[in-house]
This record gives structure tokens, sequence and C-alpha cells, in this order.
């Protein structure tokens, strides 16, 4: 239990820095989340909602919840998407809503995108029953926010992505501006909150077997913010007849995971995998259980047809 609220702490200096970005295991459903340049691509208006409970056991784990929507408009020649994450760990809540823009280009038989996204952030302290090393509360620490604080800070996400029948790869970077949430609290101390900026690198490759209804569909996510070590997710899912699939996954020195899914509609389609740690703090409880909603579908407008008109002195 301390060693949990031991590491939010270290989050939390006068100016805390750290790999702060929520992680995702089935991220390749979830390709909008990290990359706004997905806004716009594959045709279809999409909304996804995932939910993740990591570290079940501990009290205070990380509960993530994200919604996404992705929908093309040909006027714009791209797509808008709306994003909408929800992350609570310990004492800190975490809400960021985001509206983003992609112009989308056709080629090599498929479509390029680039894209960015305009974030709303807020942060906030609940419930904080603050312990410090010498058995203090640590209610008069500079650095640690007061019970009840709140903050709210802009910043911008940015990111180019390609996908056509075969393949997707994309490179994006959020928390662009590096913002700084300023707590606000009952108490004349101040505390910051600083979003380091991070960096996402992720592709995927669907191989058909032969003589099958079998198709294999590596992936790979690499994120970092060029302080703490990369962290790197890599993915083999296998796919039969284009509706029931099944995987695992590797989290360099985190942990593994299996996944599996079902296309129920051409429209619905949801997945779910389970984690298990292979680092110290994960091994103390329980694994991760994560769940994912999607629902894809097209708005045809159908051509107008020629209008034809009589004219009654030629009946």
């Amino acid at each position: 239990m301390r060693k949990i609220y031991l590491v939010l702490l270290s989050c939390f200096a006068i100016s805390g820095l750290a790999q702060q970005d929520l992680q995702f295991t089935q991220f390749q459903y979830n390709k909008l989340f990290f990359n706004p340049g997905v806004a716009g691509s594959g045709g279809a208006i999409c909304v996804t909602a995932v939910h993740r409970s990591q570290w079940v056991g501990f009290d205070g784990a990380p509960s993530s919840q994200n919604i996404t929507v992705n929908a093309p408009i040909k006027l714009l020649h791209g797509g808008l998407s709306l994003k909408i994450t929800s992350d609570q760990i310990g004492y800190f809540g975490h809400i960021n809503a985001g509206l983003g823009y992609a112009f989308q280009y056709e080629i090599f038989g498929g479509t390029l995108g680039a894209g960015f996204s305009a974030n709303f952030k807020t942060q906030s302290v609940n419930n904080a029953e603050w312990l410090a090393p010498d058995n203090t509360t640590g209610s008069t620490d500079p650095s640690i926010a007061d019970n009840g604080s709140t903050g709210s800070a802009f910043d911008m996400d940015f990111g180019i992505y390609f996908e056509n029948s075969d393949l997707w790869a994309g490179i994006s970077s959020s928390n662009l501006l590096g913002a700084t949430t300023q707590f606000s609290g009952v108490s004349a101390k101040i505390a910051n909150y600083v979003d380091q900026r991070h960096y996402y690198v992720g592709a995927g490759y669907i191989y058909p077997l032969q003589n099958s209804n079998l198709e294999l569909r590596p992936s790979l996510l690499l994120k970092t913010d060029l302080v703490s070590s990369p962290v790197v997710d890599v993915n083999l899912t296998a796919v039969y007849n284009n509706k029931l699939w099944g995987g695992v996954s590797y989290r360099l020195t985190d942990a593994v995971a299996v996944n599996i899914g079902y296309q129920f509609t051409q429209a619905l389609r949801a997945g779910y995998s389970y984690d298990i740690g292979i680092n110290e703090i994960s091994q103390q409880g329980g694994g991760s259980h994560e769940i994912f909603l999607s629902y894809c579908f097209k708005i045809v407008i159908p051509p107008k047809e020629p209008a034809q008109y009589k004219n009654v002195r030629f009946l």
C-alpha cells in the first residue's frame, strides 16, 4: 500500500516530471488515442470506448477510461476527432478533453494523414491522506498539493499516420507545450504539475496465411519521454475469418498479456486483454484488465437524380 503512494508522490515535486501518459495494451484498436493523424482515415465514423483497471489488488491502483470519436469530413479533406480521457491513480484525478483535425492525402494506395489535437486538462487531489517518511502528514510541505486542490492547463498533440489495406504506421508526440498545471488549494502554498512531452512510434501489418481463413497481425508501439526508459509493446494477433481473434503481447520489462476479441457485426466489435506483471510493483498485486468496444458506421448520401419537368403545352 505504502509503496504505491511513494511512487505517486515522486511525480509531484515543486515541478514534477515523469512519464505520465496513459498506456493501453490493445493500442492497435485505439490508435487515435496516441496519434491525432488518424482522424478521417478509414472512411467511417468510429466511436471507441476503453476501460483499463491496472494492478488490481492495490488500493488506489490506476483506473483509466478513454472515449474517442473519429469522423471523416470530405469538405475538410480529412477528418475531425474528439478524445476524452479520465484517469484516477491514488488521490490524483486527471481529465483530458481534446478536439483534433487531420488532413488526409491519398498516396501509395493508401492515405497519409497529418493532424493535431488541442487539449484542455484538469487535475485534482481528492481525499488525500499524506504520510511523509518521518510519519508526519506532510501538510506543511510546499511541494505537496493540498487535499481538494485543482488546476487546469492547455496543451497540444501532433501526429503523422499512414494506412492502406495491408499496413499502418505512425509517429506522434503529445504534450507539445509542456503545460504546467498550478494547483490552487486551501493554503497559500503552490504545487505545480508539469506535463512531459511524449513520443510514439507505432506500426502494424496484416499477413494472410495461404489456403486458410487466418491472418497474422503483428504490431508494435514504442513510447518514450526521452527521460525515463522507453516502453515497447509488441503484439502478435491471429484473426480467424475476420471475426474472431486472439493474441499475445509483451511490454518490455513490465508485463506479458493475452488479448481476445470478436467482430459481432460489420460495425460492432469488442476486445479484452489481461496483463500479467513481471516487474516488482506489478507482482505485489493482481494483473491488469482492459476492455474496449468500438462501433463504426458510414453515412451515405445518395447522389441527386436529374430532375424531370413536364410542360402542359407539349402534352
